[in-house]
């Protein structure tokens, strides 16, 4: 029963990641107890945020006789792997999830939801963990980005194109809100610290962004937008305070 069972496991998956629905195509037994699926696709608001091609899934046997089942998945995705546990609680009137997974090597130029995201590029490599209880119903993550770089759509102080050795933020899923926590960001023309929250309920709305920060430019970097910086800010010395609210579509960015 091939859709009885795709169901199944899209809905088991989706339980460990709150507001995105997880949705597999062909399905069938692998030859350790368990299921193997294709073209996984994983959506938020009924936009694809990603697909795995293929995700193995596997019950811990002995706990099939529990009120409290685990699975073990595995899949790739956009370059890299993605592993993990799943324990499903089903004493309450709803089930309740529990989520421990690690992401390695993923490609994020290859990840389908970030591709050409507001008319940017954006490439590197993305490792981290993820990990979901019902007590607090968030998903958090704990990421590095490696190697990475954003060209933009619209040039910023003369630069259309930064480069950042390391990018580490903790992130937090709930409430269709995203908070940014402890981002730090090392580049070749400036390092940053930010921190904030991005509505996704609300991408149009004014206040979809409401992130706050601090950069310290390079001097290499200054010299090439001294023509387009204030002169107050290329005289300072210590790291510049700045905020980027509005819009998704359209984020303005004020220096303080």
């Amino acid at each position: 029963p091939s859709e009885a069972r795709r169901t199944y496991a899209g809905q088991r998956l989706s339980a460990g990641l709150p507001g995105l629905s997880v949705a597999g195509g062909a399905v069938r037994p692998s030859l350790r107890a368990g299921l193997v699926l294709t073209e996984v696709r994983i959506s938020h608001a009924q936009k694809l945020v990603a697909v795995l091609d293929p995700v193995h899934i596997r019950p811990e046997l002995l706990s099939l006789f529990q009120d409290r089942t685990a699975y073990a998945f595995s899949g790739s995705l956009s370059g890299g792997d993605l592993s993990g546990r799943v324990e499903i609680d089903s004493t309450g009137p709803a089930p309740r999830a529990q989520l421990d997974a690690r992401i390695s090597g993923i490609r994020i130029q290859e990840v389908e939801g970030l591709r050409g995201l507001y008319g940017s590029r954006l490439s590197g490599r993305l490792d981290g963990t993820l990990t979901h209880t019902a007590e607090t119903g968030a998903l958090n993550g704990k990421f590095t980005i490696t190697e990475g770089q954003v060209e933009l759509a619209a040039p910023v102080f003369a630069q259309s194109r930064f480069t950042f050795r390391t990018v580490d933020a903790d992130l937090v899923w709930q409430n269709q809100s995203l908070l940014l926590r402890n981002g730090r960001l090392k580049g070749n023309e400036l390092d940053a610290d930010l921190s904030g929250s991005i509505a996704l309920d609300q991408p149009q709305a004014a206040g979809a962004l409401n992130l706050t920060g601090r950069v310290t430019p390079h001097h290499a970097f200054l010299t090439r937008a001294e023509g387009s910086l204030p002169p107050g800010l290329l005289r300072r010395r210590a790291a510049i305070p700045f905020r980027i609210s509005g819009p998704l579509d359209a984020p303005g960015v004020s220096l303080n």
